[in-house]
């Protein structure tokens, strides 16, 4: 599930088109992770952090390869 919710974040967020709203995304996740491991009484969860961010960034590689076929194909 976070490696789908990560995927959704990266499509959206790239289709701002903005770089700052890119990296904001990617630092809200990581600062997300980070504020949950501080106030939970388990362990960090390093490897879920892991998952959310290679789902980002394959959202935001998934997004640049349909743009780039409808350019593509319609031009």
């Amino acid at each position: 599930m976070l490696f789908v919710t990560g995927a959704l974040l990266g499509i959206c967020a790239g289709l701002l088109r903005s770089a700052f709203s890119i990296a904001l995304v990617a630092a809200l996740i990581v600062f997300a992770f980070l504020l949950a491991g501080a106030l939970s009484t388990g362990g960090w969860p390093l490897g879920k952090l892991a998952y959310a961010l290679f789902g980002y960034n394959l959202g935001l590689l998934h997004l640049l390869g349909v743009l780039l076929l409808a350019r593509r194909r319609y031009t």
